[in-house]
């Protein structure tokens, strides 16, 4: 076809007709018009238009000397080249245009693959391809209908998604107002508790001044009765007078100790630091639906149905979990601990320091148990000691109970919980247990305190809720605790038999571990355990020098974290801080504890 457009088109002249004759040009011939019919709207040469009056004998004609009125009126805008006004009658394959007699000539003569436009759509027709594309167009219509109304769907979904998701965030924000409603009734009640001691306190002084004016006021009344009496009468008096006034002076120094009593609030600065830290109430997930994009879409494929699609979650949150994951020091190669002693013996203390127990607060605040000097130590960020708080024996354990409060087994005197109030340690109140307090964990409102053979469970106000286990047969059986984040899983240190116990929920034994680290020095030396929040157990070993780590259900060990060649001796108590990835050892006789942060090693 391409060979017979070119050729057809050469066998008339190369010269460029403004209006050449229709008829020629229909017979591959490059004729200059030489008449228009205006009632064809057609341009003829000298020989065609007497076949043309032949025919049309009562048709206008016009002569070139009205040329300017000549015009190509029946064909349509479309099918008129846009530069030369004349008729496209031909396709350029190799540049993919529509020509017109004139484009070919001085734009397409060296192009091989030019065709007539009807001869192309006939070979269309005949090879089925020009149905095709009409079914293949209705079918893409069709499809751009169901997309377009499943995105209208779409919309509706995701407007009713939106909305379901402002009541969950205004039920959550109605719950954080609960809460600190809560927080404040609570706050409130503490300061009308200690009102009203104040009250009766006060009260009852006031009931005393009014008992020694009575007194006095009988007094005056007898110097006056007495006046005419003995020297004797008058010596009794004045010895009456002098004891009475005693104890009035004994009285008043009381009163004013008591008066130099001043109320303060501390505010919890952690609630508004927290709060400061977040930029929403939560995430809002979208999910990314995967679906296969076909290269062709046919009729048929139209009505077929889609195989179910999967669907992946990203959120940052993901991320940053996924970047914290705690990786095993005991795997070669991945992980290395970079190790920092830091004094926290401070010049007052005579004692060196045995590290029982470490924890931080929801807060980030870090805190130790110095089981010698009998306190709590409060560090900052450079692990440097900023506050200390005296305690009425030795504390044993140690564990974080929310944002800003944690909670000191003390041996024999019961728990005390403890506040971090504007970088100092405030003493909250004293849960009264009548049994020995060694070790102690906190989860969700509750706490497990062991007593050197029983594991019991209570309330944060120090309400028995069960004994949980109990073990008999020693002494010093059930020592240090630990629970799982989803609180199914209670570990306890038996520290008589050296192994660790798993026990359920409901305190039945499930599974025990022995492993030549669990070398514990005996009693009162407790065994330092803490839980990680993936799941998996820190166990302290002081006499074989090491601390390892232990699988979530407490029956492997997993890999051995620090060791005596870290400089660790004697480790009495282990902590794994998230917010700076590092192991904090608490040592036995050892002023120093040890930081060892973990750093990838380099490939």
């Amino acid at each position: 076809m391409a060979t017979y457009f070119s050729s057809s088109i050469r066998k008339g002249s190369d010269v460029f007709f403004e209006f050449p004759c229709i008829t020629c040009q229909g017979n591959d011939r490059n004729t200059e018009a030489q008449f228009y019919c205006t009632e064809c709207s057609k341009a003829y040469c000298g020989k065609c238009v007497e076949h043309h009056n032949v025919l049309y004998m009562k048709h206008a004609i016009m002569g070139k000397e009205a040329i300017s009125k000549w015009s190509v009126t029946n064909v349509d805008a479309r099918e008129r080249c846009q530069e030369h006004k004349q008729e496209l009658t031909g396709f350029c394959e190799d540049h993919k245009e529509l020509l017109c007699h004139v484009c070919h000539v001085y734009n397409h003569q060296k192009c091989s693959h030019v065709v007539i436009i009807a001869d192309k759509l006939k070979d269309l027709q005949q090879t089925g391809e020009y149905k095709k594309m009409s079914a293949l167009f209705d079918s893409y219509y069709r499809l751009l209908i169901l997309k377009k109304n499943s995105l209208e769907k779409s919309i509706q979904f995701h407007e009713k998604s939106c909305d379901k998701i402002r009541e969950e965030i205004n039920e959550l924000r109605k719950k954080i107002n609960d809460e600190l409603d809560q927080l404040e009734r609570n706050t409130v009640k503490e300061l009308d508790a200690l009102l009203t001691t104040l009250r009766a306190s006060i009260q009852t002084d006031i009931f005393k001044c009014y008992e020694s004016i009575k007194q006095m006021s009988r007094v005056q009344d007898d110097w006056v009765s007495i006046q005419n009496k003995s020297g004797t009468i008058h010596f009794r008096k004045y010895i009456s007078c002098l004891d009475q006034s005693l104890r009035i002076e004994s009285t008043l120094k009381e009163m004013e100790v008591q008066r130099e009593m001043i109320l303060t609030f501390y505010p919890d600065r952690s609630i508004q630091k927290t709060l400061s830290t977040l930029s929403d109430l939560g995430d809002i997930i979208g999910e990314v639906r995967e679906s296969q994009t076909a290269s062709k879409v046919t009729p048929d494929e139209v009505t077929k149905k889609r195989k179910p699609q999967s669907c992946n979650t990203v959120t940052s949150r993901h991320i940053n979990a996924l970047s914290n994951m705690n990786t095993s020091a005991g795997q070669p190669g991945q992980v290395r601990l970079i190790k920092t002693k830091y004094r926290v013996r401070v010049k007052s203390e005579t004692n060196t320091c045995r590290i029982s127990g470490i924890c931080e607060t929801g807060a980030g605040d870090l805190l130790i148990t110095d089981w010698w000097n009998k306190n709590v130590k409060l560090l900052d960020q450079d692990y440097k000691v900023v506050a200390r708080y005296d305690l009425p024996d030795t504390p044993l354990s140690m564990c974080s109970i929310d944002s800003n409060q944690v909670a000191v087994a003390v041996g024999n005197s019961g728990v005390l919980l403890m506040r971090v109030t504007n970088g100092c340690l405030r003493h909250k109140r004293t849960l009264n247990i009548e049994h020995s307090c060694t070790g102690i964990a906190h989860h969700h409102g509750n706490l497990y305190i062991t007593s050197r053979d029983a594991l019991y469970l209570y309330t944060v106000d120090g309400r028995l809720v069960s004994k949980m286990y109990e073990n008999t047969l020693r002494r010093w059986t059930v020592t240090s605790c630990a629970v799982s984040p989803d609180g199914q899983r209670i570990y306890v240190a038996n520290e008589e038999t050296k192994q660790l116990f798993t026990l359920s929920s409901n305190g039945r034994v499930i599974s025990t571990l022995s492993d030549p680290s669990l070398k514990w020095s005996y009693p009162p030396v407790l065994p330092g355990i803490h839980l990680m929040d993936s799941g998996e157990i820190l166990v302290c070993g002081d006499l074989s020098n090491t601390i390892i780590e232990v699988d979530r259900d407490g029956r492997q060990r997993l890999a051995e974290v620090i060791s005596e060649k870290d400089e660790v001796i004697k480790p009495m108590s282990v902590y794994y801080s998230y917010n700076t990835s590092s192991y904090i050892v608490g040592m036995d006789g050892n002023d120093h504890i040890m930081v060892c942060k973990k750093c990838k090693k380099k490939k």
